[in-house]
């Protein structure tokens, strides 16, 4: 199969696989992406795209030792002469040369990888542009710019791309799919029909005069006014909530965190650390990333207890780059099994829960290696419902992940009316608390909030992470979960991408 074609919950990821070729397309790989693109089209569910190529080249384009290509309908590489009615981005790793780059003109954005090399290198072989090249280039870049690279045929490395607005965003060498798939999750969370009117209107609007232009905007806009109006409702009852709801701001109290040097475990990066809580003092597990600062992240246990995949996750966020503090709300206790879990786990109350993690932050915030005064926080079970709840609670929580579902722990239901932050969620489809229904009931009624929310539903997302039994974290055995986990985290508290202005 040359042409994978692959959902992460409302996006779409084409992935172009002949490595072997430099991803070079023949007659049977036009074929099967004009085949992806329609899918991709005609699926309901899905809302914008990412075209990828596997191995680390985006493609080389025509594959000029098969020479196989025929002249369709849909252009030579397939799907060069049609158009979708939902945004579509590309990936570009490599290469993205001749063909290649016409393709990826051909997506609405372009994120590329620090090695990403673009250019007109058909011009060596005298093969003529004839995937929308002559066309779209000009229109991204401007006629000299375009002229320039089409007649010399120069390579054009990933920064001068980004400077002449051939690429909208540069990331680190390896990113640009995570990031690519982060925007592309970004973008569906928006209302798709205004985004797609506007899409088409911007589209539409090329070449005419400014006033046909304005009158097609105008056309355009009338057809979505409902969902303005919705959308203006929705922003309305969100502002008088927090208006209603929310205390006045405290400046936090000043915090001084002192390292213990015993009960370090043996083996770890991290150190065990002290903080002052209203009751008294509390314990939590601190992990820092290789350049010792990055941004804070909280990560709650489930009422297992203080069981080694707390720990594990939390080393393994420092391994992405973030500070993270793993809090221990049972005081140092483990949990010998289930019942004495449940047991520790009812003799939480609210009051003392919220004061250790509302000291848990401030602690964090005034850590010396933590970057910025917003942090995010991981729960999974139990903790994820801990997590729900604190992001309620505390502004300065600005990213909030779920895993294995949300256990609540109180009847008292989240006021998310006051939240500020963005959530991601990450549900086993086999587990009584984590159906797809509350997945989806959740993410609609945050959505309906104006909260930024993406709920997925896939089976045994947290095997090997919250279960009693295997409890070393394994970020294998939640797979594109955590992949996606750290690409949030990045998106929302400390954003790689370069993204130009429009």
């Amino acid at each position: 199969m040359t042409v994978r074609y692959e959902t992460r919950g409302t996006v779409a990821v084409i992935t172009i696989d002949r490595p072997e070729r430099r991803n070079a397309i023949d007659r049977a790989t036009a074929k099967a992406l004009a085949d992806a693109w329609q899918r991709f089209a005609s699926d309901d569910g899905i809302a914008v795209a990412v075209l990828y190529g596997a191995g680390g080249v985006f493609s080389a384009g025509a594959d000029l030792v098969a020479f196989d290509l025929e002249d369709t309908p849909g252009g030579w590489l397939g799907f060069t002469r049609t158009q979708v009615d939902k945004p579509t981005i590309a990936a570009v790793e490599g290469y993205c040369v001749a063909g290649g780059l016409e393709m990826a003109l051909w997506c609405d954005l372009r994120i590329a990888g620090a090695g990403a090399v673009f250019g007109c290198f058909e011009r060596r072989y005298g093969v003529p542009l004839v995937d929308g090249g002559t066309q779209r280039l000009p229109r991204i870049v401007g006629l000299g710019r375009a002229l320039d690279m089409i007649l010399t045929g120069r390579p054009v490395d990933a920064a001068e791309a980004l400077e002449m607005g051939l690429v909208n965003a540069v990331v680190a060498e390896g990113e640009a799919l995570s990031e690519a798939v982060a925007l592309a999750e970004r973008i569906a969370a928006f209302p798709q029909e205004t985004l797609r009117a506007d899409r088409r209107a911007v589209y539409g609007g090329l070449g005419l005069q400014l006033a046909e232009g304005l009158e097609l905007e105008r056309r355009e806009g009338a057809e979505v006014l409902d969902v303005a109006r919705r959308g203006a409702e929705r922003f309305a009852a969100a502002r008088t909530a927090r208006n209603v709801q929310t205390p006045p701001p405290q400046a936090p109290a000043e915090v001084v965190v002192r390292i213990e040097s015993e009960g370090i475990e043996e083996g770890r990066p991290g150190t065990v650390e002290r903080f002052p809580t209203p009751a008294g003092t509390a314990r939590a597990y601190v992990s820092l990333p290789v350049g010792r600062r990055g941004p804070g992240v909280v990560v709650v246990h489930d009422w297992w207890g203080q069981r080694s995949s707390h720990r594990d996750v939390a080393d393994r966020l420092a391994e992405a780059g973030f500070v993270a503090m793993a809090v221990d709300l049972y005081d140092g206790v483990l949990a010998a099994d289930t019942a004495q879990a449940e047991e520790l786990m009812m003799a939480l109350d609210p009051p003392t829960v919220s004061s250790h993690l509302a000291a848990a932050v401030d602690a964090l915030v005034a850590h010396p290696a933590v970057t910025g005064e917003r942090v995010g926080i991981v729960g999974y079970s139990f903790g994820g419902g801990l997590a729900l709840w604190l992001s309620t609670l505390d502004r300065r929580v600005a990213a909030c992940v779920t895993y294995y579902g949300a256990v609540p722990w109180t009847d008292v239901r989240p006021d998310f009316g006051r939240a500020e932050a963005a959530f991601l969620g990450h549900y086993a489809s086999e587990d009584r608390w984590a159906s797809p229904h509350v997945a989806a009931d959740l993410e609609r009624g945050l959505r309906d909030l104006g909260r930024d929310a993406t709920f997925h539903v896939y089976p045994a997302t947290a095997h090997g992470f919250a279960d009693p039994a295997e409890p070393t974290f394994a970020p294998s055995a939640t797979g594109v979960a955590w992949e996606r986990t750290v690409s949030f985290l990045r998106r929302i508290l400390a954003p790689t991408s370069t993204l130009r202005p429009e």
